[in-house]
């Protein structure tokens, strides 16, 4: 299976032991599909395997994956099967908040699941749930009056016993609005290395990003091309997302350089200094998604993708509702 070269990386700034680096192109691994083929692409132990091992053989170095994804397990299987030393290998793992010992059991049972005794980076991985979604149990760290800032606290006490423990080497938090992240900031505690939150041409919350850049906080988008296999079911106030590699200013720019759609919009993100966790089963998009370093988008390329204008376009949730 044909290598690329070493990937690039960017130096975490915050809550890092030591001289972390984060491969910028990451393998996402967070399947909405189902297993009878519906909602989207489908991620099971087996996808995950599969997914890995060809991500890995081929170069890939940074694998993304989260307490609740189905695909956890063959992750695990599949860097082992690989033979690339662990060492080598980034793996970033997600939790949703709840009290401080069940974080750490949860902890655990990820790393279990992931055949390691550590992960690179560990996120929390919402800040809560939405108000009114139903089928919502209030998690244990919250009292009959409380709101989700009490599981965020005890599950980032959480976090930095495990960071100090170094049984991470770097934490941070995902979907995290400004106010959830003054929240530790208040807490006179350690700055979150990482936001990873959905970011793409559709849904770009800029004066977020210049928060997180102005403090250090490296940016991570996820579903950077906006999950076009997704079945959205976020509700009537939104827009479904059509596809983005379609969309004609996108495909006149691939042209332009020569270049897959998928590749633009993966540019765009990085010219910006984010880094991006593009979800794939195929060989040759991930492949594809690894060679966005040898051209350049000019001013009016980065200018046309940030104003496709198409509002309450959006792949998951929105924590700015989180209270």
């Amino acid at each position: 299976m044909k290598s690329v070269n070493q990937q690039p990386t960017v130096r975490l700034m915050n809550a890092a032991h030591g001289e972390v680096l984060m491969p910028v192109v990451g393998l996402g691994t967070g399947g909405y599909g189902k297993p009878d083929g519906s909602g989207g692409e489908y991620w099971g132990p087996e996808q995950g395997h599969n997914a890995s091992l060809a991500w890995l053989k081929m170069g890939g170095r940074r694998i993304d994956t989260a307490d609740c994804y189905a695909s956890l397990n063959g992750i695990g299987t599949g860097w082992v099967a690989s033979g690339v030393p662990r060492s080598e290998i980034f793996i970033t793992s997600k939790i949703d908040p709840t009290s401080y010992d069940q974080l750490l059991e949860r902890f655990a049972t990820i790393l279990k699941s992931l055949q390691t005794n550590y992960v690179d980076l560990l996120l929390i991985h919402w800040p809560g749930e939405e108000p009114g979604k139903p089928g919502i149990t209030i998690p244990p760290c919250v009292k009959e009056d409380g709101t989700w800032k009490e599981c965020r606290i005890q599950s980032w006490r959480a976090f930095e016993t495990l960071f100090n423990q170094k049984r991470v080497r770097a934490i941070g938090v995902s979907n995290y609005e400004v106010n959830h992240l003054l929240e530790i900031f208040n807490l006179n505690s350690t700055i979150p290395s990482v936001n990873q939150v959905e970011f793409h041409p559709y849904w770009h919350e800029d004066e977020l990003l210049d928060f997180c850049q102005k403090q250090d906080i490296t940016f991570n988008s996820y579903s950077p091309i906006g999950a076009p296999d997704y079945a959205i079911t976020l509700g009537p106030t939104w827009n479904a997302i059509p596809d983005l590699r379609k969309h004609p200013n996108v495909t006149a720019i691939a042209k332009k350089h020569g270049k897959t759609s998928a590749q633009v919009i993966l540019r765009w993100h990085w010219q910006q200094g984010i880094v991006i966790n593009p979800r794939t089963r195929d060989p040759v998009h991930m492949m594809e998604n690894m060679s966005i370093f040898d051209f350049q988008l000019d001013d009016q390329d980065m200018m046309s993708l940030a104003y496709l204008n198409r509002p309450m376009s959006k792949v998951c949730g929105d924590a700015r509702l989180i209270l």
